[in-house]
């Protein structure tokens, strides 16, 4: 077996060394929250070995950049999350497939799959066929809704969970009615989830070897456990969030998104009355944060940002100290000197189309954190050499 990690209060073996040096993953995951989540744990150093279907079946290779980066298979989507993984062709519907998938299954430390519930079992690999092969396996599942209850079975995407989950149900206004967040944003929380899910359970194997996990994501259950806050408000008062716009979470007439001068926009999330009372003070308004009618508050902060563009605001408050920032599109946002020196994205490199992307690197800074990727696989690129060191 590969090595275990090193705990957390132990020294790292050498300088320089990632928390997941020596553990081997094997990816059978597609479309977009699984291949995040193994993204992240190559990141922290894990060697994680994409098994793709003959055909090329995964959409995102195709999907966003250039038609160039297209017919590569090496779409914008596929870029995003995919730096330093290996990438072999198995069949899993044959029994060489399916053979050649045990035999590296043998020396993994984890497994990672996203098919519908009942797909990897009838493939051969699920977790007790893999467990015979490797007592101390991480077989690890993400599906839509779960491997239990009526909806076990049903294909999920993350449109359809922002819908089912109560997510756009509060999302837009009473014009626009519900809508979807501009991002597949169940997907990277599931994705998110499912890579504490591996760490804990990489953790767990660290102080109690030779015994197999079995672990299972649902995005359903990762998406609304985000939502714990309005889910109890509901449970005791019987009050839903409904479909409120841009009002704030914290309910204050003084907090917001409003509009200012030259068609841009500008927050503020004075939440509390010392902020409130900075934020009026701050406007030449004094007598605003002793007004009792939020609508009369809101009309007010409406008509004096309508009087200047946003940067003006957004410097005399950040003056006054009260929480306050520009909308921005994510070109603007990547463009800003905050983001000059920030550790969470890196140079990817795509030397089979002579160009260079910036893509996420680990969302949180690290003595460890890499700061260069190596270049994400075309379609099958691995299989001889992965082929030649797997176990007979």
């Amino acid at each position: 077996m590969t090595q275990v990690p090193h705990l957390p209060s132990e020294p790292h073996d050498a300088a320089g060394a990632r928390p997941l040096d020596g553990v081997t993953i094997l990816d059978f995951t597609h479309v977009l929250a699984g291949p995040y989540a193994t993204g992240q744990l190559a990141l922290m150093g894990a060697r994680v070995i994409r098994i793709e279907r003959p055909g090329g079946d995964d959409f995102v290779r195709g999907h966003g950049g250039t038609d160039t980066m297209k017919a590569a298979g090496l779409g914008a989507s596929f870029l995003s999350q995919n730096a330093g993984k290996q990438s072999i062709v198995l069949d899993l519907k044959t029994d060489a497939g399916r053979d050649t998938a045990l035999r590296l299954a043998t020396t993994a430390d984890v497994l990672v799959q996203n098919f519908r519930p009942g797909v990897i079992d009838r493939l051969g690999l699920g977790f007790d066929a893999v467990r015979a092969v490797n007592p101390d396996i991480i077989h690890a599942g993400l599906s839509g809704f779960g491997p239990t209850g009526p909806l076990a079975g049903r294909p999920a995407y993350d449109h359809i969970l922002q819908g089912f989950c109560g997510l756009m149900a509060m999302t837009g206004d009473e014009g626009s009615g519900p809508q979807r967040v501009g991002l597949p944003i169940v997907d990277y929380v599931a994705g998110q989830a499912m890579v504490a899910a591996v760490l804990a359970a990489l953790l767990r194997r660290a102080r109690q070897p030779d015994r197999a996990q079995e672990l299972h994501v649902s995005m359903l259950d990762a998406m609304t456990g985000f939502m714990g806050a309005y889910a109890v408000n509901h449970q005791t008062t019987g009050a839903l969030r409904g479909l409120d716009g841009n009002r704030a979470f914290s309910d204050s007439p003084y907090a917001g998104r409003f509009d200012c001068a030259g068609g841009e926009r500008i927050v503020i999330t004075a939440n509390t009355p010392a902020q409130a009372t900075r934020l009026c003070a701050a406007l030449n308004a004094p007598d605003l944060a002793d007004e009792p009618d939020p609508q009369k508050v809101t009309a007010r902060l409406s008509s004096i940002f309508a009087t200047a563009p946003a940067a003006h605001w957004d410097d005399l408050l950040a003056g006054a100290n009260v929480p306050a920032g520009p909308v921005l599109s994510l070109a603007q946002c990547l463009a800003h000197p905050q983001m000059a020196g920030s550790p969470g994205w890196l140079d990817l490199p795509v030397p089979e189309l002579g160009i260079t992307v910036r893509v996420p690197g680990l969302p949180f800074a690290a003595p460890w954190a890499p700061t260069q990727l190596d270049a994400a696989p075309t379609f099958g690129r691995d299989t001889d050499a992965i082929l030649q060191e797997t176990p007979t």
